[in-house]
């Protein structure tokens, strides 16, 4: 019988930052095209790595990387979500102001319009 065969190392390349930063479009491709990993190193240590993407996203299989992402994706979700609440709230509030207060009646208030226009042009409407 034949033995399985070994499988064969990607290669892997150690470089400074200044000659990593020089080289950098050849790093690149060399990962594509080889599936080489080159660390950059600064003074020694490792500062970071080119890597092929294939080994760089959460497709790899890294569930905890794909965890993290789902978290934060809910994270934003959930923030857009009061921010909307917000602005609604917001808008309702300069509504308010308003209707107690119309413009002209009150020159603090005037210039707190003034300072808001921005933010109150962008603000949804009533829903």
């Amino acid at each position: 019988m034949a033995e399985t065969a070994a499988p064969i190392p990607h290669p892997r390349l150690e470089l400074p930052l200044a000659e990593a930063r020089t080289r950098f479009v050849q790093l690149a491709r060399l990962a594509g095209l080889t599936r080489q990993t080159t660390v950059v190193t600064d003074g020694g240590r490792p500062l970071a790595a080119i890597v092929p993407v294939t080994e760089a996203g959460p497709e790899r299989g890294n569930g905890a990387a794909a965890g993290w992402i789902r978290r934060i994706e809910k994270l934003r979700a959930e923030l857009r979500r009061q921010h909307v609440g917000l602005e609604r709230a917001l808008e309702q509030a300069w509504r308010e102001l308003d209707r107690l207060s119309p413009p002209g009646a009150d020159a603090h208030l005037d210039a707190l319009r003034a300072a808001h226009s921005d933010v109150r042009a962008r603000a949804p409407g009533p829903e």
